[in-house]
C-alpha cells in the first residue's frame, strides 16, 4: 500500500482569481448558517464543510487540515462571514498527519446538521468495504461512489472529487432516508481513489488536541 506514508496529489484549497477578495469586504457582518457540504473560502482559497459541531457554548465548522489559514476570516460562496480559523492540528501530507482544521462561528450565524433535505442522523457508524457512499463538496457537487479499503484512521472511496472538495462530508444514505456521517474527503492517492479521513477518528483527534471549554460533540438531527 504505497500510499500509506505519501499522498502524490492532496485536493488542496482552490485559488481564487485576481480581485474575487475584492467580494469579501473586512468589516462584512456575521450572518448565514453553517451546515455540512458548503463552499467555504478566505478570500484566497476554497474548501467545504464536513460537518458541524461545538466545545461547550463555543460553535464550529469542520473542514481538511490542510485547508487552515491561522486567523484567517471564513465566509460562505455568497460573502457572508461565518467566522475564522481559529485551530488545527496534522497537515494531510500523509495517512499519519490527517488532522483538522476548526472554523470557530461568529455570533449570530446560525449552524445545522442539514444536506437539505435530509440531515445527519448519526455520527458513529464506520464505514464497511463495498458500501455505497456519497459526497458533497465545492468542485464536484454531490457524486456517489464505493468504498475500496477500510483503515484505522481512514478510508478510500472511488467517487469522484476535484480540488476545492478538501473538508467535504462523506455519508452513507441510510435506509430511513437520512445521513450517517462517515467522514471528510482529505485528496487523491496514486494508487487510485479517494483519501477519507473516517468521522470517529476525526472526533477523537479534535478531542486529543483542540483546545476548547469541553468534549467535542458533532451537531445531529
Amino acid at each position: 500500500m504505497n500510499y500509506r506514508n505519501k499522498l502524490t496529489q492532496l485536493l488542496l484549497a482552490t485559488a481564487l482569481v485576481t480581485g474575487l477578495g475584492a467580494m469579501f469586504p473586512a468589516a462584512a457582518n456575521a450572518q448565514g448558517v453553517a451546515y455540512p457540504g458548503m463552499t467555504i473560502t478566505t478570500g484566497e482559497s476554497i474548501c467545504s464543510v464536513g460537518a458541524t459541531g461545538h466545545m461547550g457554548e463555543a460553535k464550529y465548522a469542520v473542514t481538511a487540515a490542510h485547508c487552515f489559514q491561522e486567523g484567517r476570516r471564513v465566509y460562505d460562496e455568497n460573502g457572508r462571514l461565518i467566522g475564522w480559523y481559529e485551530q488545527s492540528h496534522g497537515d494531510d501530507a500523509t495517512i499519519g498527519g490527517i488532522g483538522f482544521a476548526l472554523i470557530r462561528l461568529a455570533a449570530g450565524v446560525g449552524v445545522s446538521a442539514s444536506l437539505g433535505n435530509f440531515g445527519i442522523e448519526s455520527t458513529y457508524t464506520d464505514a464497511r468495504v463495498g458500501q455505497e457512499v456519497c459526497h458533497v463538496g465545492w468542485a464536484t457537487n454531490w457524486t456517489c461512489g464505493r468504498v475500496s479499503e477500510v483503515g484505522d484512521t481512514f478510508f478510500v472511496a472511488d467517487f469522484a472529487a476535484d480540488k476545492g472538495d478538501s473538508g467535504g462530508i462523506v455519508y452513507f444514505p441510510t435506509p430511513q432516508g437520512r445521513a450517517a456521517f462517515l467522514g471528510i474527503v482529505i485528496g487523491t492517492l496514486e494508487s487510485g481513489g479517494v483519501l477519507v479521513e473516517s468521522a470517529n477518528y476525526l472526533r477523537d483527534a479534535i478531542d486529543a488536541h483542540a483546545q476548547g471549554p469541553d468534549h467535542f460533540r458533532w451537531y445531529v438531527e
